[in-house]
């Protein structure tokens, strides 16, 4: 896939708030930043994740990761992965020294959807889902959760990519 993640988001609107038609719940919908994340009930689940201390010589590795790389997050407030694994993600890159700029948050509702944001072409059936691209082509993803340790996969995918630096 190809050219399939913007970053020039200046217009559009953060952090949204909707009532979930699956859960019937109060989510973040939509393009969300650290800011959403942090507050409200998703609020409490990242303060009791981004504790979270990952492997040192994973992070010293991460630190290396050009700057052409980005990353899109599809994720659901209301799933219990996204809870977990999306503030331990956010640990990784502060710890890592990388500005979280590098990742586009998208939240959606529990059919999956965002609104007027078209997702059918990233191919989201489980989440959160961390696409990792390269020049606007995607080399790889951590769905759900992470095989080894998120640190580990967050490295190998990077490690992997021909000219990474590493």
């Amino acid at each position: 896939m190809t050219g399939f993640a913007t970053f020039s988001l200046h217009a559009q609107e953060y952090n949204r708030l909707i009532t979930d038609p699956r859960f019937g719940t109060e989510e973040l919908f939509g393009y969300c930043n650290r800011e959403g994340l942090v507050r409200g009930e998703f609020g409490t689940h990242f303060g009791h994740e981004y504790i979270y201390e990952p492997d040192a010589e994973s992070i010293h590795g991460i630190r290396e990761i050009p700057p052409d790389y980005r990353i899109t997050l599809v994720m659901g407030s209301w799933c219990s992965d996204s809870r977990e694994q999306v503030p331990r993600f956010y640990r990784i890159l502060d710890d890592a020294g990388i500005d979280s700029d590098i990742m586009q948050v998208i939240c959606v509702d529990g059919y999956k959807s965002a609104g007027k944001i078209q997702l059918y072409h990233l191919g989201i059936e489980f989440v959160p889902t961390f696409i990792f691209t390269r020049e606007g082509t995607e080399i790889g993803r951590i769905i759900e959760t992470p095989v080894a340790l998120l640190e580990e996969d967050f490295l190998s995918i990077i490690v992997q990519t021909p000219d990474s630096g590493q």
